[in-house]
């Protein structure tokens, strides 16, 4: 029996997205456009297209008929954005014999506006994704709003946004730290983190290693910090790092990961290795931070000078961190596997295949 041909329309292939994908590619016949660089590794089944992308103004286009790839797939699921001119005209397209499916956050959500904040194009993407067949939302929040908007609840899926670990059952890690990771950057207020430790390291008994995964334009800047307030020896300043078996000690011996300014996949991935995860109320997310429960998976704290206090309390009180660990990876594996995830995507391919 022939698979159904499947084209997922992406930014790029993220390797985050591979074990997604590739459950994926078990059942169906599945290729990913997108316009970023060819990942070979652990691709094997998934096929590529890759091809740039033009910007005209805030907007984007594919410089090529996009219906002529289309129209060669049984289902087409691609990114939702209202930024897509070549895509929504697709979706608006009264002959298309392909299935399509916006797949995205659902609501507004950038690197500079709050979760959900502008919400002055909502009804443009309202009337676009009527127009599809099906949407997959990464959380459950959008939901209340599409049925506000007058959507077909069969229509409306929630494909949990996550991400997969190396978990090792067989080692045991003992819990020394804390720790930071993404890019260094100062809208993820990493900062607001070394200040908060500085001001730690007068309050607490036992001190903290604090390890900062990642790069970016503020690595050089963070460097003098480190040696001009003398923490080179307590604060580890690592660099990029991507390999889950290298990334798992990191976060299986923290205490906490935190981000003040950022809660992204991040938060999954915390969970997943069994870490609580700390950051602001308002912090920039694509919905993963309501994932966080507070004092029981995570911390959502709202002014900077609390952080302080919460390093204190880790340093203090270790143990309840630990059991913040616990329940974090209690969730992940009972709500947060890629598997479902992928599950919940098969469901929306099956059923606009009906």
């Amino acid at each position: 029996m022939n698979k159904k041909k499947v084209l997922i329309i992406y930014p790029q292939l993220f390797r985050y997205r591979i074990p997604i994908f590739n459950i994926l590619a078990e059942k169906y016949d599945l290729t990913v456009l997108h316009s970023g660089k060819e990942i070979k590794e652990d691709t094997d089944k998934i096929k590529q297209i890759v091809v740039p992308i033009k910007k005209i103004g805030p907007f984007m286009v594919f410089p090529f008929n996009l219906h002529k790839i289309c129209k060669q797939y049984d289902v087409v699921i691609s990114e939702g954005t209202t930024r897509y001119l070549d895509r929504n005209l697709l979706i608006l397209n009264k002959f298309r014999r392909y299935k399509w499916i916006n797949w995205g956050i659902g609501v507004s959500a950038s690197y500079d506006k709050k979760f959900d904040d502008k919400k002055t194009f909502d009804w443009v993407r309202y009337f676009l994704y009527k127009k599809s067949d099906a949407s997959i939302f990464y959380s459950d929040y959008p939901i209340p709003k599409y049925l506000a908007a007058g959507f077909d609840r069969s229509t409306l899926f929630v494909a949990n946004n996550t991400t997969a670990v190396s978990f090792n059952e067989n080692i045991e890690f003992e819990k020394d730290s804390i720790l930071f990771i993404g890019t260094l950057y100062k809208a993820k207020k990493i900062y607001e983190l070394l200040d908060a430790y500085k001001e730690a390291s007068n309050k607490w008994n036992k001190p903290l290693l604090l390890n900062i995964i990642g790069d970016g334009d503020e690595y050089k800047n963070i460097q003098e910090w480190l040696k001009d307030n003398g923490f080179s020896n307590t604060i580890n300043l690592v660099g990029a790092l991507f390999d889950q078996e290298k990334l798992e000690p990191y976060f299986r011996k923290a205490f906490a990961c935190i981000s003040p300014g950022q809660a992204g996949l991040s938060v999954l991935t915390s969970m997943g290795y069994g870490t609580p995860f700390v950051t602001t109320k308002d912090a920039i997310t694509g919905g993963e931070i309501l994932n966080i429960e507070h004092g029981k998976t995570g911390i959502l704290y709202e002014k900077p000078e609390e952080l302080t206090n919460i390093l204190v309390d880790i340093s203090d009180n270790p143990e309840k961190y630990v059991q913040m660990g616990k329940d974090a990876r209690k969730f992940y594996l009972a709500n947060r596997r890629p598997d479902q995830m992928a599950q919940a995507i098969i469901d929306a391919i099956e059923f606009v295949c009906k």
